[in-house]
């Protein structure tokens, strides 16, 4: 990069859903529903040693997303490689195309920081694992939910599924999802604060019942046999949280209405995607989902709450586009 005055890499990254139930902070799926597309240009400086990152963002719902690196997701994870790679001798441009809209609970935040530590290290050749990458990517978090969590980033960048196992040290465990599992995605079109998920992350109990523990453990294991063997049932099977649940869904509007209406229209099993608003079902294959599409929305109509839904598989993970 020495020599180098000017490049530019195109990157993307998917939609996904985490904890799945019982899988808080656990698990994290891809869903190839929606993507965001992050180009980040990179000019060498002539002088200045000044950290300079301008962020510039199109799409749904950009005009609630700060620009102010601190503030923004792909700007936390810039600045930190930037930091521990030396690299303030260039300028950046970090343009986001915002195809997943914020507060969605579709992993908005997280795709925008894979693309970006994506992108980071493909231009620079820097090499990093995939573990350590994701722990820049995860940098992002900080900034929808002051904290580092790597569900939803994990999803978006290797895509399917994937459990994080956060101690004694960071691993992330990739299982293939079953060739015809399809999922519909619920969004409520409401009013969420802008730090969503670290709103929703206050209301959890800090105390937790032994009996309610082992029944999760219990589901959660389910969900991993069922992905291991391919099985869509025994995946449903165990999407059922008795903890996380019953706490989240007084924040969205008409949950139990939309659960029970789709689960009569066909799905399998009915959950909070990430933290809220949006609601997921999963069927055995798409056929139904236009049925369970349309009865979520109906729902929705009669509580006078505009939503939007999406069918979907899991994704197969972020991508670098160009590099030129």
């Amino acid at each position: 990069m020495n020599d180098i005055k000017y490049l530019e890499c195109i990157t993307s990254a998917p939609s996904s859903t985490a904890n799945l139930g019982p899988g808080y902070d656990v698990f994290g799926l891809g869903l190839n529903a929606l993507e965001d597309i992050v180009c980040l240009k990179v000019i060498k400086k002539a002088k200045s040693n000044i950290d300079n990152i301008k962020i510039k963002i199109k799409g749904e719902g950009n005009q609630s997303i700060p620009i102010d690196p601190e503030w923004n997701s792909a700007g936390k994870v810039a600045k930190k490689i930037i930091a521990d790679y030396y690299l303030n001798k260039y300028d950046f441009i970090i343009n986001i195309e915002k195809n997943i809209p914020p507060g969605y609970g579709m992993g908005s935040s997280a795709a925008s920081a894979v693309a970006t530590a994506l992108a980071f290290n493909k231009i620079f050749e820097l090499d990093i694992n995939d573990t350590k990458l994701l722990n820049y990517a995860a940098e992002g978090e900080l900034a929808s939910a002051g904290v580092k969590h790597y569900d939803n980033i994990s999803g978006s960048f290797f895509g399917d599924f994937v459990i994080v196992k956060s101690k004694p040290e960071l691993e992330f465990i990739k299982i293939k999802s079953p060739t015809n599992l399809a999922m519909v995605v619920c969004v409520p079109l409401i009013d969420v604060p802008k730090m969503k998920t670290e709103a929703a992350r206050k209301i959890l109990p800090e105390e937790i019942p032994l009996k309610k523990m082992v029944q999760n453990i219990s589901n959660a294991c389910t969900i991993v046999a069922g992905f291991f063997n391919k099985d869509i049932q025994m995946i449903c099977n165990g999407i059922e949280d008795c903890i996380i649940e019953p706490v989240r869904q007084k924040l969205i509007p008409g949950y139990q209405q939309v659960k029970e209406g789709a689960l009569g229209a066909g799905a399998l099993a009915f959950a909070i995607s990430g933290a809220g608003p949006s609601t997921i079902a999963f069927l055995n294959s798409k056929t139904k989902g236009s049925q369970v599409s349309n009865v979520m929305e109906e729902t929705y109509e009669k509580l006078n709450i505009k939503c939007k839904t999406f069918i979907c598989n899991s994704s197969k993970g972020a991508r670098v586009i160009s590099l030129k």
